[in-house]
């Protein structure tokens, strides 16, 4: 971030008394920043802020740039609420069976596009800007990532999105998948 710079401009957001931490050094440095609009949003300190500013109180906050989230399940956030299964899975391929698998095979466009939109909203209210996916929806493998992509720019977050490959569910379901 720029040190301190001319602060003439009335089209930034101005972040009042912000504590913003470094996340290359780990620096924590205090004042008033000012952002720019638009795709960089570049951020500098400044000494005062213009009248009439639109101005955001960071008092007692952290600023930071933005997050990544690096590895997302989107559709498990359709578990939130589900019963458990009948039988308590005792290990980790017992969870993928009674309640990932279980649950993948279940998804359709709607609770895709559902699932990203909730997945996204989560993530941005939560700092970060960009989700990376491990996405498996078996029983609708076309589109889907079409799907999650629009989804997630819908919302403004940017995203690198993969399908899972498995023949678990036989050599057409997979094939589908690639």
């Amino acid at each position: 971030m720029t040190q301190h710079q001319d602060n003439n401009r009335n089209d930034r957001l101005y972040l009042v008394d912000a504590r913003f931490i470094d996340a290359q050094t780990l620096a924590i440095r205090e004042g008033h920043i000012a952002v720019s609009p638009g795709a960089d949003g570049s951020m500098v300190f400044v000494d005062s802020i213009p009248d009439g500013a639109e101005r955001v109180d960071c008092a007692g906050r952290i600023v930071t740039r933005s997050f990544a989230v690096g590895h997302h399940h989107i559709y498990s956030c359709l578990a939130r609420g589900m019963p458990p299964p009948s039988v308590s899975p005792t290990n980790f391929v017992e969870i993928l069976e009674r309640i990932w698998w279980n649950l993948d095979k279940k998804l359709d466009a709607d609770m895709i596009r559902a699932s990203a939109l909730a997945a996204g909203l989560e993530a941005a209210k939560c700092g970060a800007t960009l989700i990376i996916d491990h996405h498996a929806s078996p029983n609708a493998v076309a589109g889907s990532l079409r799907i999650i992509a629009e989804s997630l720019e819908r919302v403004g977050l940017s995203h690198v999105l993969c399908y899972e490959l498995s023949d678990r569910d036989g050599a057409a379901s997979r094939d589908a998948g690639l």
